[in-house]
């Protein structure tokens, strides 16, 4: 401003200047015409002050306006201007979320839930939707109404849990109200031929001890055996235990709220850190989240791959990556990254498979959580944003009048590829994801695991034995008859040949079968090689009598008969030395 006054106050001199100045220069240029008249003498500074206010007015705007952006660069504000963009039109949630259906509510949505059964490639078929006077719709994925349902308490649906009955076609779903009522229905799926595209819901009854109480924030289903329990957690924190009965196994109320349950372990995140459920002894145990600080959770969501990630939203406006390892004696919870974003709260979050689903009031954030550079570096990588006018204007030809305001973001999904979103204004619509999920993650894992470098270990040990087996078996013997004296030939095993092995089976006789003392002369010499030793042996060990030898029967037994030939063979069919002449 102070430059502005000096230029201000320069023109104003410069003018007026500029005004006692003309008449001496127009008296100098008319002395040669001494008889002019005074009037156009006056005319002429009349046209010159016009010209000079011209001019200054001019030059003052432009200075102003040069003022004015120099004080609104310097004061960080923005001057409104006269035309600028309201959005730009973003391919990327098109290109990468594929468009199923959408539906349309007289009242605004409160909850969302996926059902849990599956069609022929492994999607949902259905997903139920509770309103703010208490009624539930269940929709297929093509957007079909299924069932129009009122849950008998007129209060807000605020949190819902389905789950598989014992029979195949049948569904229990949970929902928690507003007034602290906790009701359970049945849900029957029928068929008409081969299509199965009806469904009857019937409620079965409220739970005990939830009349007049806060309200429901979160269900979840345990699953022990065959038996199952159904967690409640209220608005205060406190965390009911229900059977399938209805009736209340028990109750405790931990120091910070739960937010979300880590399925079949028991174990939960809170506010402020961690916690863990016996239910037993309906015990808790909790502990803080290393890394959180001072900051307070607002919601978290479990990995849709690894149960023992999660991600939540902050009170201090970050998205936080938490690792939760342990189990209900022992636990760990730490804060492995923490990013700084531009969003206000309220905020819902959703997982598919390899990715992270940020929803606010007025748009949605896509995060990769499955690529090498997120595992060696920094949390969720944002891929791209999109605006939920967009996402409306793809199935809306123009915007209804009647504006409905969003009382929270609504998100769910099947874990898989099926997302459902609301969209404000009554409006929830369905997108099935074509986003490919990286196994990066995996591989490095993988190679970096201590149990691959177990598995390596036993297959380096298992090398190690085997070709030590076998070094080990080349210096054994090869003859299983040889004798204990030979036990010399495991020390020089090359002196070993064919001509040893064939005279050790020359020199080997059978043994007797007889008594001891007939045995004489088992073995021979082995300089002898005349026919009459070889005689004397089978005189004495093979000619006994019929009533010498001690069979079973044998006395019936004929020596001198046809029956048994006199001739003894070899043990070998090359040893020529104890063939019999007859």
């Amino acid at each position: 401003m102070a430059g502005l006054q000096k230029g201000k106050s320069f023109l104003f001199c410069f003018s007026f200047s500029l005004l006692f100045l003309s008449p001496i220069v127009t008296a100098s240029e008319s002395d040669p015409v001494p008889y002019e008249n005074s009037d156009s003498r006056l005319h002429r500074l009349e046209e010159l002050v016009r010209n000079l206010t011209e001019v200054v007015a001019r030059l003052d705007a432009k200075l102003s306006e040069t003022g004015k952006k120099h004080e609104i660069i310097s004061n960080g504000a923005k001057e409104k201007a006269k035309a600028f963009s309201v959005t730009k039109y973003s391919p990327f949630w098109s290109e990468r979320f594929e468009f199923t259906s959408a539906v349309k509510l007289n009242s605004e949505a409160t909850c969302i839930n996926v059902l849990p059964f599956k069609d022929h490639e492994g999607l949902s078929k259905y997903f139920a939707v509770g309103d703010s006077s208490g009624n539930l719709y269940v929709f297929l994925r093509n957007g079909d109404v299924l069932v129009e349902f009122f849950t008998s308490c007129d209060s807000p649906i605020t949190a819902m849990v389905s789950y598989m009955s014992v029979y195949k076609n049948e569904s229990f779903v949970v929902t928690g109200h507003q007034s602290g009522a906790v009701l359970l229905h049945r849900l029957r799926e029928g068929s008409m031929g081969e299509d199965f595209s009806s469904a009857v819901m019937e409620n079965v009854g409220k739970f005990d001890g939830t009349e007049d109480s806060l309200e429901v924030t979160l269900l979840e289903v345990h699953h022990v055996g065959r038996v199952r329990y159904i967690l409640a957690t209220d608005l205060a924190g406190k965390l009911t235990v229900f059977t399938e009965n209805r009736t209340v196994h028990g109750s405790v109320t931990p120091t910070s709220r739960p937010l979300v349950f880590l399925k079949q372990r028991l174990l939960f995140l809170t506010e402020t850190g961690a916690g863990s459920l016996d239910l037993r002894t309906m015990k808790i145990r909790e502990s803080d989240c290393e890394g959180l600080n001072s900051s307070l959770a607002r919601t978290y969501v479990f990995d849709a791959s690894e149960r023992s990630k999660a991600y939540g939203f902050t009170s201090e406006g970050e998205v936080i990556h938490v690792l939760l390892v342990g189990d209900v004696t022992s636990f760990k919870c730490r804060v492995r990254s923490k990013k700084k974003v531009q969003i206000q709260e309220p905020v819902a979050l959703q997982a598919i498979k390899g990715y992270l689903v940020l929803l606010s009031e007025e748009k949605v954030f896509v995060y990769n959580v499955s690529t090498q550079h997120y595992v060696r570096t920094t949390g969720p990588r944002l891929l791209f944003p999109a605006a939920l006018e967009d996402l409306k204007s793809t199935f809306l030809s123009h915007q209804s009048k009647t504006k409905f305001k969003m009382i929270t973001p609504l998100v769910a999904s099947d874990r898989e590829k099926l997302l459902v979103m609301s969209l404000g204004e009554g409006y929830v619509a369905t997108y099935k994801s074509k986003l490919q999920s990286s196994k990066g993650e995996l591989n490095t894992m993988l190679w970096s695991s201590p149990v691959f470098f177990f598995l390596l270990f036993l297959f380096g040990a298992w090398h190690f034995f085997a070709k030590k087996k076998e070094s080990l078996t080349a210096w054994g013997p090869d003859d299983p008859f040889a004798s204990s004296s030979s036990s010399a030939s495991f020390s020089e095993p090359s002196r070993r040949n064919n001509d040893d092995l064939m005279d050790l089976r020359r020199r080997y006789v059978s043994p007797s079968r007889y008594p001891p003392g007939a045995a004489a002369g088992t073995y021979r010499s082995v300089a002898s090689n005349d026919p009459t030793s070889r005689s004397s042996v089978d005189a004495t060990n093979y000619r006994a009598t019929a009533q010498e030898m001690k069979y079973r029967g044998g006395s019936g037994l004929d020596s001198s008969g046809g029956r048994f030939g006199n001739r003894r063979e070899s043990l070998f069919g090359d040893n020529k030395a104890l063939d019999n002449e007859s």
